[in-house]
């Protein structure tokens, strides 16, 4: 705005032109699953497949979701939002009045609800002793949990012992100078992960001064020589020699620093047994912690303190880290005896709790207020489209490792100099569950309810692996939503693992699909149908699909990968599961939720406004100049903006008598298909809302 200070003539440019409505995002996609590590329960948006490697670890034998976010990634995609699911924790303790086993094979528990074979199970005992056993079975009648290895003979069968499976972070304990515990070191999630990390503490002394000479000195505060070093709320250690008397030494905390002055001013006055008029000589004292993944330094923090209020308290210094959460104790010991004493320790009792994962925990309880699994994605409004490919996982047998060969004799050696040997480690590792047909029809049902409750997100739904394919037209018919669509057969590709016998493995298809969804979206526009695209990062179909079985699967709503001659692999379908025939594409669902949604966030400015004619005209305005824009770029057909939609909102469709109820009714029309076939929805107006219906 021009400055008016001279009398004159000033021209101010406006724009008066109307605001436009934003489209909103369709190609964000959502995954429900399993992973190594990372936050449960809670969407995290995912921008490279690297993001999600750092965040949520690699591929994993058995679960799926790491096989599709990389397909997400590789077929177009550029965000996605995941969801961790695990079992939760369980405890149980041993009954110490019942017999056990002299063997230690197993262990007679007050309970065994939520133990189940193949989960990896924590054992504790006071002071401090922990052993991680595999259940390989449960008998529930004589409460008797089976360990596949024998339970310690450090654990005192007369005392209490705790048994606790599901998801838990590995964690460790710090003890200060007395003995005491004074930090809990945790994993930054939950994971057998986390009993790969190990931390170093050391304790150190990065700034000393003295008090200046010929200076008068108080005990309230000292004026030194140097504070670079000092900061507010540090620990000092501050000393004096007094030889031949013992030398006088005491721990202070800074309360404020004057680098003016160079004075620092004392939490409580020096003792009294200091001489003012002698040197006394101040040294910080801080730890540092090392942070390390299978002996490898990954993160260091320096400077760290025990005192609330420092700027380095050790609780807030490490907030950041990717691997540890730190956890002040509140030791009873003074400074500076409260501080962790130098040690090495590694994280224990981490597991991964996926051997007790029920169906509950992808789709989450609908009556808890605690939204679990599919349930966290209730609250994130910014997703289009959902998978749950890990449903479909199946237990796999242990693998098993071939013994070493021998070493081969150095004759270099003098004889009878004994031969290295090599020790093959091996860790507990739990098992994955199976769920029945069951199980995953249930949860794909609660995914397909879940986007028609929140309207404007669509299912996508992965078959059962299978090459019969009446097997997938039966499981097709389980399934009538306008919200979902179904996709077959299944993608191989090359396995990152690489194990000797598995170079290659199967996935659900939706990992695919989300992202050629998303290329799709983003290089020719939601209207334009998810088909006859290329499919990448695949290797082959895990049942070949030809012109006649598509035939037979198309008109079912079964959307088939086909290969072809020198064109390779191709996504052949879009359609939903739908029997309504005004639903049955999937790019006009898509298309449809977009725009709806978009209006509905953009025109809520609306609600509260005086319900009269001007508001009827503004909502006309900016609804027809959204849908105008569409229309210009080519997502809704017809030669004139006429014969692609129409909004209607005047006393035509707004009598007195719904202005006297305080509502207000906007119909929208829009061609999807063909000029002269409308879709028709309406945006409803009361005192205190405003909803969209079809």
């Amino acid at each position: 705005m021009a400055t008016l200070l001279t009398p004159g003539l000033y021209f101010e440019r406006v724009d008066s032109g109307r605001k436009r409505l934003p489209a909103v995002r369709t190609d964000v996609a959502a995954f429900v699953g399993v992973a190594a590590r990372g936050p449960l329960n809670t969407p995290t948006p995912i921008y490279s497949w690297a993001q999600f490697e750092a965040q949520f670890g690699g591929f994993l034998d058995g679960p799926f979701l790491a096989y599709s976010v990389k397909a997400f990634f590789e077929n177009g995609g550029v965000e996605c939002h995941v969801v961790r699911v695990a079992a939760g924790v369980v405890s149980t303790a041993l009954d110490t009045a019942a017999a056990q086993p002299s063997d230690r094979s197993y262990s007679v528990a007050q309970s065994t609800d939520g133990f189940v074979a193949g989960a990896v199970v924590s054992a504790s005992q006071d002071p401090g002793l922990e052993q991680d056993l595999l259940l390989s079975g449960v008998d529930p009648l004589a409460r008797r949990l089976i360990w596949n290895n024998p339970l310690s003979p450090a654990f005192d069968l007369t005392n209490p012992i705790q048994f606790s499976t599901g998801a838990s972070a590995a964690s460790g304990v710090l003890l200060d100078g007395a003995g005491q515990p004074t930090l809990q070191v945790s994993a930054q999630s939950p994971g057998a992960w986390g009993n790969q990390i190990s931390v170093s503490v050391a304790q150190t002394n990065r700034a000393a001064t003295k008090t200046l000479a010929g200076v008068v000195q108080t005990t309230a505060a000292s004026r030194v020589e140097t504070v670079v070093g000092f900061a507010e709320h540090a620990l000092v250690k501050v000393f004096q020699d007094q030889s031949p008397a013992p030398a006088l030494v005491a721990w202070h905390t800074v309360a404020s620093v004057d680098g003016a002055a160079k004075r620092l001013v004392w939490d409580v006055p020096l003792e009294p047994g200091y001489i003012l008029t002698n040197p006394i000589y101040f040294e910080t004292i801080e730890f540092s912690l090392g942070v390390s993944q299978r002996g490898t330094l990954r993160e260091t923090y320096e400077g760290l303190s025990l005192v609330p209020e420092s700027a380095n308290y050790v609780p807030n210094a490490t907030q950041s880290s990717n691997y540890i959460r730190v956890q002040d104790l509140q030791s009873p010991s003074p400074f500076p005896a409260r501080l962790p004493v130098p040690a090495n320790a590694t994280l224990v009792a981490g597991r991964d709790g996926t051997a007790a994962l029920q169906a509950e925990d992808f789709t989450g309880d609908p009556a808890s207020d605690q939204r679990l699994g599919l349930r966290a994605l209730e609250l994130d409004l910014g997703v289009f489209s959902v998978a749950i490919p890990d449903i479909l996982m199946q237990a796999v047998p242990p693998v098993e490792f071939a013994p070493l060969p021998p070493p081969t004799p150095n004759p270099c050696l003098p004889c009878g100099i004994p031969q290295p040997t090599l020790i093959q480690q091996s860790s507990i590792q739990e098992q994955i569950p199976s769920f029945s047909l069951a199980d995953i029809a249930r949860v794909q049902q609660a995914l397909v309810t879940h986007c028609e409750t929140m309207r404007y997100r669509m299912a996508l739904l992965d078959p059962p692996p299978s090459d019969d394919f009446g097997e997938i037209q039966v499981w097709r018919q389980q399934f009538d939503s306008k919200y979902a669509a179904l996709y077959f057969p299944w993608i191989v590709v090359l396995d990152p693992l690489q194990t000797a016998t598995q170079p290659v493995r199967s996935i659900p298809p939706s990992g695919h699909v989300t992202g050629i969804f998303a290329r799709t979206d983003l290089t020719q526009g939601v209207q334009q149908a998810p088909a006859n695209q290329p499919v990448y990062w695949a290797q082959d179909l895990a049942v070949d699909v030809n012109g006649a079985r598509q035939g037979i699967l198309n008109p079912l709503g079964i959307n088939c990968f086909r290969s072809f001659p020198g064109r390779g692999l191709l996504l052949y379908g879009a359609r939903t599961v739908s029997s309504d025939a005004l639903w049955r594409y999937v790019n006009v669902r898509r298309l449809m939720m977009m725009i709806e949604e978009s209006i509905e966030d953009a025109v809520q400015w609306a609600v509260f406004e005086p319900n009269d004619f001007q508001l009827q005209q503004a909502l006309t305005r900016t609804i027809a100049g959204f849908l105008e824009t569409l229309w210009q770029r080519g997502a809704l057909p017809g030669t004139t903006a006429a014969d692609a939609f129409y909004v209607t909102c005047d006393a035509s469709n707004n009598p007195p008598e719904l202005a006297a109820a305080g509502q207000l009714l906007a119909e929208v029309g829009v061609a999807v298909s063909a000029p002269s076939e409308f879709l028709i929805f309406r945006i409803g107006r009361t005192e205190d809302s405003l909803g969209v219906t079809e």
